[in-house]
C-alpha cells in the first residue's frame, strides 16, 4: 500500500499537468486616420519654423536684385498631408501689399516700402500672384517647394535700415 500511496504521490502533478488547458481569443488592433495637412514641418511633423526669403544687404538697385529659399528642411515651403490627400497651397499678397504689388516695409521711419516680387521658377519668369496655387497630392512625407524673389532693377533705393514683410501660406485640402 505504501508503495501504491507513494507511485500515486509522484504521479499526482503529472496528472494534474494532463488536465491542464488552453483557450485562445483575439485582440482587435485600429486606428482612424483622419485627413490633415501641415506647412513648415519636418518629416515628422515636428513645426521647424517658417519659411524665409532673405534679400540680404543691399546698396544698389541698378540691377534685379535676386533671393531664393531653400530647396528643402528649414526655410523651405514644405506641405505634410496624407498620402492620397489632393492640396492646394496659396500664397497671400503680404502685409504691406499696395496696388497689388508686394512690398517689405521699413527703412529710418518705418513707412519706406521696397516692392518684390515672388516666383515659383529660378529664371523669375512665373509669378506667384494670390490667384497662383501650387498643386499636388499627398505622399506621406512632407514635399518641398522652393520660392524665388526678386526686387526689379531701377526701384528706387529707399531710407537705410531693415525692411519686412510676412506673406501667409494657405494649404486648403
Amino acid at each position: 500500500m505504501n508503495k501504491f500511496v507513494a507511485l500515486f504521490a509522484i504521479m499526482l502533478p503529472v496528472t494534474e499537468s494532463a488536465t491542464a488547458a488552453t483557450a485562445t481569443g483575439a485582440m482587435t488592433v485600429k486606428a482612424t486616420v483622419t485627413s490633415s495637412c501641415v506647412l513648415n514641418t519636418s518629416a515628422t511633423g515636428t513645426k521647424i519654423g517658417d519659411t524665409s526669403l532673405d534679400f540680404g544687404s543691399i546698396s544698389s538697385l541698378a540691377a534685379n536684385v535676386n533671393a531664393s529659399s531653400a530647396t528643402t528642411g528649414a526655410g523651405a515651403v514644405n506641405v505634410l498631408c496624407n498620402k492620397g490627400t489632393a492640396w492646394n497651397l496659396t500664397f497671400g499678397t503680404g502685409d504691406n501689399a499696395a496696388s497689388g504689388q508686394r512690398n517689405m516695409k521699413g527703412g529710418a521711419g518705418g513707412t519706406d516700402l521696397l516692392p518684390y516680387n515672388l516666383y515659383s521658377d529660378s529664371g523669375y519668369k512665373t509669378k506667384i500672384e494670390t490667384a497662383t496655387a501650387f498643386t499636388g497630392t499627398g505622399t506621406g512625407t512632407v514635399q518641398s517647394t522652393q520660392v524665388f524673389g526678386q526686387i526689379p532693377a531701377g526701384t528706387v533705393l529707399p531710407s537705410v535700415g531693415s525692411y519686412l514683410d510676412t506673406v501667409t501660406l494657405t494649404v486648403t485640402y
